[in-house]
């Protein structure tokens, strides 16, 4: 890919923004931080309940700041609101206070979710660039890709020295702010059209008749309910492996033999299993293609994906209660390809099943859908971890998705099909909320 000096710059600061942005020191020792400072499972739950209700709800309203502000100043309120998560976080002990903290990193969430992807497409437009997007999307991924896998050995290295998750918050402050200061580097030119294109009033009118038009239409509710489902047990789910991590490590003695400081443990098993699964996100979404292309049928692909994850989550449960850790820890390792295999078909299924022009408003209802799913399940697991067991979670869980397996199963040849009431404004655009023009993170 040939770029002339200043596009190559450009280049270096989009990937330099993956790289800064998935170093969240935080991520592979979340659970563990809250359950050291006194959270149950439900508390830990009801937070990433209020983290998903104010995504949702502040998809649209920042849409509308990003279009009156520009794009910049969106991504600079972005970061400003999570570096003051991370600050409230780091400082403070209680639940109560977590919760604020939570809701500021919602909204960093949703000031964040799609407006830099807007902004590259912004560039390469002005540069002439646009056939050369598959490439330079996939040269800015890898960089958010290797920031993930590097961000799981610095945490495990700040874990393992001091024996303890609370400067984990505050370690991520450190390439948040380098973020911060590298967005202000950006080029107006990248602010795109600053206008207020369409009144709150409206973009709620619209997202609530998008949601009517997807239950009327009985396939395509089927089809939504189906991918949200597994996404939101998958977000919900996948932070239990820290405890279960935790546990393992602190029954192994030779940890102490080998002089392992106290409250370092769980990073000796944590950093290695996550820095594997972020190389598997890598090679399991680059092997979705090659995986529907076998079966023949992208509907037949999601149906066996969706009994693979099933019964993985069913039998973490089985070995957890027989106390065969390890293969606990190998099926969860399979949550995360299960869900980075099925990822790009969910999207291709989407857009086989309905009309061109309206592709854009299912894709945002099927993101919203699972913010709504995540907000309802995450407590209720909390709650289940608590008064029974770890295992129970994923029994249980697994019991649900089973039935849901029956009752959700697609057909294996997608027909399109016509939502029965479109909404207004259901003009192809990028992928995300059709109002805002927002793309949502589908990686």
């Amino acid at each position: 890919m040939k770029l002339d000096k200043p596009q190559k710059l450009m280049l270096f600061k989009f990937c330099a923004y993956g790289f800064l942005k998935n170093l969240q020191f935080f991520e592979p020792f979340l659970y563990l931080f809250f359950l050291a400072r006194g959270l149950s499972f439900t508390q830990i739950g009801v937070l990433i309940s209020v983290r998903a209700i104010t995504v949702y709800v502040m998809e649209i309203p920042t849409g509308i700041i990003a279009d009156v502000t520009g794009r910049r100043r969106a991504m600079i309120i972005a970061f400003t609101s999570y570096l003051v998560s991370f600050a409230v976080f780091s400082l403070s002990q209680g639940f109560w206070l977590f919760i604020p903290a939570m809701f500021m990193f919602g909204m960093g969430e949703a000031f964040r979710s799609g407006t830099h992807k807007s902004m590259i497409m912004q560039h390469l437009d002005l540069e002439g660039l646009g056939d050369r997007k598959v490439h330079y999307y996939g040269t800015t991924r890898s960089m958010s890709r290797l920031g993930s896998a590097v961000s799981v050995l610095l945490a495990g290295a700040v874990v393992y020295s001091t024996g303890s998750y609370e400067f984990v918050f505050m370690a991520t402050m450190v390439p948040y702010v380098l973020g911060l200061l590298l967005m202000i580097t950006y080029p107006a030119e990248l602010d795109g059209k600053i206008e207020s294109r369409a009144s709150l009033a409206t973009m709620w009118r619209h997202t609530a008749d998008s949601f009517k038009a997807m239950w009327h239409t009985r396939q395509l509710t089927r089809v939504l309910v189906n991918a949200s489902a597994l996404d939101s047990f998958f977000k919900v789910a996948k932070d239990y492996l820290q405890p279960i991590l935790q546990q393992a490590a602190l029954a192994l003695p030779v940890l102490a033999a080998i002089g392992v400081k106290e409250g370092g443990e769980a990073a000796v098993l944590i950093t290695p299993v996550y820095f594997a699964i972020h190389l598997n996100a890598f090679f399991s979404s680059r092997y979705s293609g090659r995986l529907a292309d076998r079966t023949g049928h992208l509907g037949r692909t999601l149906n066996g994906l969706f009994w693979a994850f099933a019964f993985g989550f069913l039998l973490v449960g089985v070995f957890l209660r027989v106390r065969l850790v390890p293969l606990a820890v190998v099926m969860m390792f399979f949550f995360y390809t299960i869900y980075n295999l099925r990822k790009p078909v969910v999207t291709g299924f989407l857009s086989d099943k309905v009309k061109a022009q309206q592709r854009a408003t299912v894709l945002s209802v099927h993101a919203q859908m699972v913010a709504i799913m995540q907000a309802a399940i995450a407590p209720l697991l909390g709650l289940i971890a608590d008064r029974l067991s770890i295992p129970a979670v994923f029994l249980i869980g697994g019991a649900v998705l089973l039935g849901a397996g029956f009752v959700l199963r697609l057909e294996s040849r997608p027909s399109p099909v016509e939502l029965e009431a479109p909404p207004p404004g259901a003009a192809e655009q990028p992928s995300g909320n059709p109002s805002t023009g927002k793309s949502h993170d589908q990686t």
